[in-house]
């Protein structure tokens, strides 16, 4: 069986896909190729602040958490600053799979970033007393010998497809789902090394009418946040055309963080 073998029945397991994480993934970069002009300001700005990051870190190995579909990740530069590349993900794409096929440096590690939850909540998922335990226990394990992290627009994610799944059981409260994605959060910035960290995460959603009228806005972290050498916030125009929520579009505001 080959590395392509691997990865692709991977992503075709039966675990994920009942939970979603592959269909997610193929929305992502189908939303891409509606929303291309909106979202290459938003690629644009991550790729330059993760190479500004970049030139301050020692340049052995650079692991990339939530790597997806590579659309923001700037892997030339990167390839060429550091001498090991290491893209971190749940599900490589086959596309993914064949671009990094041309780089010596560059390998791909599937893993859950969570460090363990995505298992623990398909085989628990009927146990509220065990799912509502502190996060704490799961922690993923960073490669040794890492000189510079990049958790790329992940850490408001990762309990997206978690929660929805629980949902779906209709045994949680929204409180204890709050609670939850608040734990998974606290979990992640515990991996995140000191003065090795660049982080980049949506920090706040607006939902606007089709005038582009602000009706609300959600916030998507719920942890405090380092205050970091330098950051830089801008907005993503996530949804102009109105298929995420019908009759609304839905911006995000990003937060990047060099700490």
């Amino acid at each position: 069986m080959s590395f392509n073998d691997i990865i692709y029945n991977y992503k075709e397991s039966k675990k994920l896909r009942k939970m979603k994480f592959t269909s997610d993934q193929l929305g992502i970069m189908n939303r891409y190729v509606r929303e291309k002009e909106n979202w290459n300001k938003h690629i644009q700005e991550s790729k330059d602040f993760i190479l500004q990051s970049a030139n301050s870190k020692e340049k052995g190995k650079v692991v990339i958490l939530g790597s997806g579909w590579l659309l923001d990740v700037p892997l030339q530069e990167l390839s060429e600053m550091f001498l090991e590349v290491l893209l971190i993900d749940i599900v490589h794409p086959k596309r993914v799979v064949k671009k990094i096929s041309k780089y010596s440096n560059v390998t791909l590690l599937k893993a859950d970033i969570t460090g363990g939850m995505i298992d623990y909540i398909y085989e628990n998922p009927n146990k509220k007393e065990k799912l509502l335990v502190p996060i704490h226990p799961f922690s993923f394990n960073l490669p040794e010998n890492t000189d510079f992290v990049i958790s790329l627009n992940i850490m408001c994610q990762l309990h997206i497809i978690l929660v929805d799944y629980l949902k779906n059981i209709s045994i949680f409260s929204d409180k204890e789902l709050k609670e939850f994605d608040k734990n998974i959060q606290i979990a992640h910035l515990k991996i995140l090394p000191e003065k090795k960290t660049c982080l980049i995460t949506d920090i706040e959603e607006e939902i606007l009418t089709k005038d582009d009228q602000t009706i609300g806005v959600n916030p998507l972290i719920h942890v405090d946040l380092p205050v970091g050498n330098f950051s830089k916030v801008w907005q993503w125009k996530f949804d102009s055309k109105m298929t995420y929520r019908d009759d609304y579009k839905t911006f995000f505001n990003t937060q990047a963080i060099d700490f």
